[in-house]
């Protein structure tokens, strides 16, 4: 009989669980992210005497994603997909050593981008862990100071990013709000940009979408599940 009670009482509290999570269709969440960029460090350019040396800045931005239930399974495990709107920012300055050549550069990625997350759920403190794939298709561009006369070569780049992140639901009535952080990057993506020449380093101020990316980043935001 007691076997039969725990077992009906342990039944109730998973459901009760389940009811807030079982309503939950719609996910919107605003993310700003920390984006780090490739550089290039103590390149020697032949036919100079100094290195090239390039790094950007960490950067800034917005995420915006908009997500719908796919799959639950219980009050433990959660299958979404869905989409976003990105901007990616970052500046930077290439110098070349013992050249007195010195140039401000900026790098933007923003466009849109499709995937799936999955959410595995700790039962009754709120927390999930999150791991996902993104289909991103962004405008690139990369421009310099010294090139600010050059045409405008904006390229459209596609790369699929993988997410990894924690969220924690805060307690309420209704709609549940949470907040959010997570590590992304790319699982496929071109190399460095390789510089042996001065002629090289003219056409790498042109180079669209060929390693001078962002490469990694970190997102904090908040969200809202209902």
């Amino acid at each position: 009989m007691r076997r039969i009670a725990f077992s009906f009482l342990l039944t109730l509290l998973t459901l009760l669980f389940a009811l807030p999570l079982a309503a939950q269709d719609w996910d919107l969440r605003l993310e700003i992210p920390v984006p780090e960029g490739q550089s290039l460090q103590g390149t020697m350019a032949s036919g100079t005497i100094g290195l090239i040396s390039d790094k950007l800045d960490t950067g800034n931005g917005a995420i915006f994603s908009m997500q719908h239930r796919l799959i639950r399974v219980g009050p433990i495990l959660r299958l979404d997909w869905g989409g976003e709107l990105s901007y990616l920012t970052a500046g930077g300055n290439l110098e070349i050593a013992n050249q007195n050549v010195s140039s401000s550069t900026k790098l933007k990625q923003y466009g849109i981008g499709i995937g799936v997350n999955a959410q595995l759920w700790i039962p009754f403190i709120g927390i999930s862990g999150e791991i996902g794939a993104i289909q991103r298709f962004q405008r690139y561009n990369f421009s310099s100071q010294q090139d600010a006369s050059a045409p405008n070569n904006d390229k459209t780049i596609g790369r699929t990013w993988l997410r990894v992140g924690i969220r924690y639901r805060i307690p309420s009535v209704g709609v549940y709000p949470y907040l959010a952080a997570s590590y992304q990057q790319p699982i496929n993506k071109d190399q460095p940009v390789k510089i042996g020449s001065l002629e090289d380093l003219a056409g790498y101020f042109q180079t669209q979408g060929k390693g001078r990316e962002f490469q990694r980043m970190w997102t904090f935001g908040v969200g809202l599940t209902f």
